[in-house]
């Protein structure tokens, strides 16, 4: 019964988390947009970020090739053909080593064109010549940028004198290198003028910080031009945190300002930024998930179990993740027959899958020494969240942990609506399974997770019987 094809992290053009709304929305603002504009698309980890600019980029009019493997070397249509606008996709963390990234991102820029079919079609009277040496100007301009890897005012200079002993030309400023990079890309585009090139720049803050503000500020100095709008995929904690390591602040500044000042210094770069919506029902979206794998009576009995309630992380790539595990441990002990059965065999798959996949330091307590559970429980039912003194406090293994809710109904035992404590439902340090521990405190018993504990699938004859 375990899942014998595991779900995925890579992205996708289906739509689950119902965004369509936003894609079209966001895809005409992209398309019609003063330029030059950058917009940020914010969301944690696992948010789907990628999903939803690969989305986007498919409705402004973008064809993926083999080299966008997001989608297995599938090739994919574009949604309706836009020679106004041409999409170019930059996976920046590939790039992260490079001494000069906005020189990696001009040659994926000028790969990618060159591979179009409506650019190919308005050089075709021309000749692939002139395409070619249209296209080498993207490269030139690079190699007069990669003479210094972010150039300072003064170094500008230099960099010109480089150019020129090498072009034999006149010099090249920053101003004239900006002027010749916008006439290139004009006269790329199909209808010149007339048209856009979105470029999608994905895993900003998966690079690491020096790399980042890099790129960062080539994009200030280089590509802030006209008919360039640029779609930056990024967590904007980390980002953050990533620009205050490497801008150029006062000896004495606490950290309160550093992070004004990286803040300051994002909003001067991006002034438009989109933040993903969580998923408002994330245990609809869980269900969804098994529903891919699994028979109808597995999937039932967990909505039986959960019913309305929150307890999953609203973060599609942690749910996939549970689901895989979900599988495995659902095989490991016979689904019931009568209903109230059946949501109490749901409520342990659950817990124990979550904890399994989320908290390795608790799966190791708890397998090692299975009674650790009831300790875990008392925790969660509020018995353990204060000490001798009175005081509110946590064990030491939970710690870095916080539960939905620490108000606990003394006539019921039961919390109150979760957002009361309104925890932050993008951190990770939330443990969002409390609530159903609570719910079933009656029916988990550490007996009855021995089987989940020791992993050992039932033989398909039992499962099926």
């Amino acid at each position: 019964m375990e899942l014998t094809v595991l779900l995925d992290d890579l992205p996708t053009l289906d739509d689950k988390l119902t965004w369509d709304c936003e894609i079209r929305r966001i895809s005409e603002r992209i398309a019609n947009c003063p330029t030059p504009h950058v917009l940020g698309v914010h969301g944690n980890w696992g948010s789907g970020k990628t999903s939803f600019m690969r989305q986007l980029q498919h409705k402004l009019g973008g064809q993926f090739d083999e080299d966008g493997s997001v989608f297995r070397g599938r090739r994919f249509k574009p949604s309706r053909e836009n020679k106004k606008i041409a999409t170019v996709w930059f996976d920046a963390w590939r790039y992260q080593n490079e001494l000069t990234p906005i020189v990696a991102l001009l040659q994926e820029i000028r790969r990618q064109l060159s591979a179009m079919p409506m650019v190919r079609e308005k050089f075709t009277k021309l000749g692939t010549i002139a395409l070619r040496y249209t296209l080498d100007s993207l490269s030139d301009v690079g190699k007069a940028i990669g003479i210094e890897a972010i150039p300072s005012a003064e170094k500008i200079q230099k960099i010109g004198e480089q150019w020129e002993v090498q072009n034999h030309s006149q010099v090249l400023n920053t101003d004239s290198i900006r002027k010749h990079l916008h006439d290139t890309i004009l006269s790329l585009l199909p209808r010149g003028n007339e048209s856009r090139i979105v470029v999608f720049i994905d895993d900003l803050d998966r690079c690491n910080p020096k790399a980042a503000f890099r790129l960062l500020e080539g994009l200030k100095i280089y590509l802030n031009l006209p008919n360039c709008v640029f779609v930056l995929g990024m967590n904007e904690n980390v980002l953050t945190d990533a620009i205050r390591e490497e801008i150029s602040v006062p000896g004495n500044a606490e950290s309160g300002e550093l992070d004004l000042r990286a803040s300051h210094y994002l909003e001067k770069i991006c002034t438009d930024i989109y933040r993903l919506p969580l998923p408002q029902d994330s245990s609809g979206l869980f269900s969804a998930l098994l529903s891919e794998s699994l028979s109808q009576e597995y999937v039932n009995a967990f909505n039986l179990c959960v019913g309305k309630s929150i307890c999953l992380p609203p973060n599609p790539r942690r749910l996939k993740a549970l689901a895989n595990q979900w599988a495995r441990f659902a095989g490991c002990i016979k689904l019931p027959e009568s209903a109230t059965d059946q949501a109490v065999w749901a409520a342990r798959v659950t817990v124990a899958a979550y904890i399994h996949q989320f908290h390795r330091d608790l799966w190791e307590r708890w397998h090692f020494n299975p009674d650790f559970w009831s300790e875990f429980l008392a925790w969660c039912i509020g018995e353990r969240s204060t000490d001798s003194n009175g005081l509110t406090s946590a064990p030491s293994w939970a710690s870095a942990l916080k539960l939905t809710t620490r108000s606990l109904d003394p006539a019921t035992a039961m919390p109150p609506v979760w957002a009361q404590q309104y925890p932050n439902p993008g951190d990770i340090d939330v443990l969002w399974i409390d609530e159903l521990v609570r719910r079933y405190q009656d029916f988990l018993e550490p007996v009855d997770f021995e089987p989940l504990l020791a992993g050992k699938q039932l033989a398909k004859e039992v499962l099926n019987a």
